[in-house]
């Protein structure tokens, strides 16, 4: 398949075969066969098989031990027969009522949905295929983009749905508008435009794109849409949304691997066909959606996916009847991929050189490809083909690709050790010249016929090593290896005689929210998250792989539009594949996203208020590097919850914990200042904060800043001494109640070695403190 993922996007190989030398092969074989099987063999006649809700058997398996009988079958068998043609006339042309032009069903292109005209000119240099065109070229104008390039006229627009990528249109929402000065968008409210100003850097950027966009229709496309005035900014049609009434309505979203900025002038406002798959429409009562007899899946929280039967309707409610397990399922899929991840550890490449003696240089290079030049110029392949680094491919289970490089399991590590101990003449040589580009066979045996023996002999041992048959996927690729899907299909074979084993269960008042019929599957299950080893059940209406039936992921894959999955099955079906050799025959299958519900990790589930509240809310991880595995790489853990913050973030900053301390002085980070008394401005420093011993600094003016005279007003209260009578708060007390010295009352002009400020930490000690205040008596 070459990487393909589906049968249609293979390339058919058609080898040239002898005719007459297969007939005479299948001679002897074709008297061997018995009657049935001649029979078998011949040209029948077509069939027709036709639905028959009044029949009702079991149909045989037609491969006894590989697909399983088929219960209740309801299929007729008859023979077709091609109407005769006699005596009508073939007609040539479209049929009457096709619609064609700017009525074209969705997905069809038509230049027609905008006015333009067209002309054929020469030398306009459409670039197509890398290069200008040369001949004459057809370039469609379009006839309005003066006026539908005003940025006055796409305001309008805003909120509204519109379609873009003229001409093959896809729907979207203008969610902004931009033009060279300014920003055009809607408020919370969605009725007002709200208008922000550009700068240098949002003018200069408007300017390349709008010089982009034009240049890339007129090159690109052989379009004049004029000049780009105005650009409007649009969320895609990601698809329908089913609300818990039953109204399905649209649902718009960025999509990263679609361009979301377009010209006004080449945005199209409604068209004549819409898209019938995206249709809105109003929630229908619960006795028309799904009446008696409906079967579905129920998404409640216990048996969550499991198959059910509508029986009634009461109260909006439905009542209904569900199969459930007698024995819970085993979760296996997860403990099975972690044991082989931990017997099949990744190396990296230095590591693996060091361990087998190899040159860095040549290790790289004998794991991919290493060309040698043979006899008559012929290339012959020795490498082991297991990285690919500019197709950007690694080999399941064998190598994988970090952003420290490349890394190897042990299964390749055992594969190169057994390739060095087999050809170690050809390793030594290869290793003399590690650094020559270009090597030939006689550069490592100078003998020729030696030399020819030895590469036939590498290229016997390579080709039984099968390396050409291992599973190459991009880098980016979340896929297990073959031994892993081996071991989750048995697993899968005994989950599903468990699951065999079943009851039923009535439900009544079950909401709508709670049914999930396969019809609208495409719709609620578009948005599921999924991780290699979930469990799931294909819930969709159609596809190959029968319905109800349940597999496990083993790939993930994503395309632009959608996320494929990998799965193998718990049953076998007839369509179903390997899976590249991975999986067992006919139990493989890629199935889009939206076909399946996953039921390890439950997404859309809909319960009581009582089951809301009692889920777990996610919490908020916050990681840090503590430790590191084995290949030297951080090892995260959850780091410990924080203690709950008391007081504001910037009290709890600067060790505030009960607000503002008065003291003696005015000022910020005085006594009586903002900040207070006793709490120092933090610094990203390793030296400690103490507070002062009294708990506040004293002081009349900034304690930070200026440079006052000693005479502050409320300096320091002595250790130990009573708190003033301003203080509403007492006094801690710190280092000990030691006395002062006997001169600290003395007045004075002493130039103590304190703080800067008027009444600060500094400003005190140079002034002295303050006498007590003389006696009014």
């Amino acid at each position: 398949m070459n990487g393909k993922k589906m049968e249609w996007e293979a390339v058919v190989k058609i080898p040239f075969i002898d005719e007459k030398r297969l007939l005479d092969a299948m001679g002897p074989v074709n008297e061997k066969l018995s009657d049935d099987e001649k029979s078998r063999n011949q040209f029948g006649v077509s069939l027709k098989f036709t639905y028959n809700p009044e029949v009702s058997f079991t149909y045989p398996s037609s491969m006894v031990g590989v697909f399983p009988d088929i219960p209740q079958c309801r299929c007729v068998e008859n023979i077709f027969e091609l109407p005769s043609t006699e005596g009508l006339q073939y007609r040539s042309g479209l049929m009457d009522g096709v619609k064609i032009s700017a009525e074209a069903l969705a997905g069809f292109p038509s230049i027609h949905t905008l006015p333009y005209t067209g002309q054929l000119m020469e030398g306009y240099g459409v670039n197509v295929f890398q290069q200008d065109s040369r001949n004459p070229s057809m370039i469609v104008t379009l006839s309005e983009s003066e006026i539908t390039t005003k940025a006055e006229v796409a305001k309008k627009k805003l909120g509204q749905k519109c379609f873009v990528g003229y001409p093959f249109l896809q729907e979207a929402k203008i969610v902004r508008v931009v033009d060279e000065l300014f920003d055009y968008e809607l408020d919370h409210t969605g009725t007002t435009v709200v208008q922000k100003n550009h700068g240098p850097r949002e003018i200069e950027a408007f300017s390349r794109e709008a010089q982009y966009i034009e240049n890339w229709h007129a090159k690109r496309l052989g379009f004049t849409i004029g000049e780009v005035e105005s650009l409007v900014h649009v969320h895609m049609l990601k698809g329908l949304i089913k609300t818990e009434e039953g109204a399905l309505i649209k649902e718009y979203a960025e999509n990263p691997s679609m361009r979301s900025v377009y010209a006004s002038q080449t945005i199209v406002d409604e068209v004549i066909s819409q898209d019938e798959r995206f249709i809105e429409r109003a929630s229908v009562p619960i006795e028309e959606e799904y009446p008696a007899g409906t079967r579905a899946f129920f998404l409640g929280e216990f048996h969550y996916g499991r198959p059910l039967e509508v029986l009634g309707h009461a109260n909006n409610k439905a009542e209904i009847v569900v199969s459930v397990l007698q024995a819970k399922e085993p979760e296996y899929a997860k403990p099975i991929i972690q044991e082989v991840n931990r017997q099949n550890r990744f190396t990296p490449s230095y590591a693996v050189a060091k361990m087998l003696g190899l040159h860095p240089l040549i290790l790289s290079k004998i794991l991919s490809s290493y060309q040698v030049n043979t006899v008559g110029g012929l290339r012959v392949n020795l490498g082991l083909n297991l990285k690919f680094d500019a197709k950007k491919q690694k080999v399941l289970g064998y190598s994988q690709k970090n952003q420290s490089g490349w890394e190897f399991s042990n299964a390749a590590i055992e594969l190169l050790a057994k390739y060095v101990a087999a050809f170690p003449d050809f390793f030594v040589a290869i290793q003399a010249k590690a650094q020559q580009s270009d090597i030939s066979d006689t550069d490592i045996w100078p003998d020729s016929a030696v030399a020819a023996k030895r590469v036939k002999e590498i290229g016997q041992w390579l080709k039984a090593a099968e390396t050409s048959k291992f599973e190459r996927v991009p880098l980016d690729a979340e896929q297990l290896d073959s031994v892993t899907v081996m071991k989750l299909a048995e697993a899968g074979e005994q989950a599903f005689q468990i699951s065999q084993n079943t009851t039923t269960k009535k439900l009544n008042n079950v909401p709508r929210s709670a049914l999930l019929k396969p019809t609208d599957a495409e719709l609620l299950m578009g948005n599921q998250k999924f991780n290699l080893g979930d469990r799931v059940t294909y819930v969709a209406a159609t596809g190959k792989v029968p319905i109800a039936s349940r597999g496990t992921v083993v790939g993930i894959g994503r395309t632009a539009t959608a996320i494929l999955l990998d799965v193998v099955w718990d049953v076998t079906f007839m369509s179903g594949t390997t899976l590249g050799e991975r999986a067992p025959p006919f139990r493989g299958m890629t199935v889009a996203s939206s076909s399946v519900l996953n039921t390890t990790h439950k997404q859309v589930i809909s319960g009581s208020k009582a089951a809301t509240q009692r889920r777990p809310a996610p919490a908020t991880t916050s990681l840090t590097t503590g430790s590191y595995n084995p290949n030297g790489t951080p090892q995260y853990r959850d780091a410990s919850a924080p203690a709950p913050l008391r007081g504001s973030y910037r009290g709890a900053m600067n060790g505030q914990s009960h607000g503002q301390s008065r003291g003696g002085g005015r000022g910020q980070n005085g006594a009586n200042g903002s900040g207070g008394g006793n709490v120092p401005n933090l610094l990203h420093s390793t030296l400690v904060y103490r507070p002062h011993p009294n708990g506040n600094q004293g002081g009349d003016g900034q304690a930070s800043r200026g440079r006052g005279r000693g005479r502050g007003r409320g300096g320091p209260v002595a250790n130990g001494g009573p708190a003033p009578q301003s203080s509403p708060q007492p006094q801690q007390q710190m280092y000990g109640n030691v006395p002062p010295p006997a001169s600290l009352d003395a007045r004075g002009r002493g130039r103590g070695r304190g703080g800067r400020g008027r009444g600060g930490a500094r400003g005190g000690a140079r002034g002295g403190a303050t006498p007590p205040a003389p006696s009014q008596n």
